[in-house]
């Protein structure tokens, strides 16, 4: 695994546990913060390397969440 795959995994797990925690999607903004005082991919670069806009990474995050805690 490359030293970018493993930051990618890193700050996805990341998202989704701040989303998990505060119930809500990150802003661009928030996310980048964070990002950069924790040594994550900001939100420009986990958009490109998912394919998907930033918000609609979180949205889909957040769905998974949903149907996660669903199930349970």
């Amino acid at each position: 695994m490359s030293v970018y795959e493993q930051y990618y995994k890193e700050s996805i797990q990341a998202l989704t546990k701040y989303i998990e925690e505060n119930k809500a999607m990150p802003t661009e903004k928030t996310w980048n913060k964070m990002a950069v005082s924790k040594n994550y991919l900001t939100s420009q670069s986990l958009g490109y390397l998912s394919g998907l806009r930033f918000p609609d990474l979180c949205k889909k995050k957040y769905r998974e969440i949903q149907k996660r805690r669903r199930g349970i």
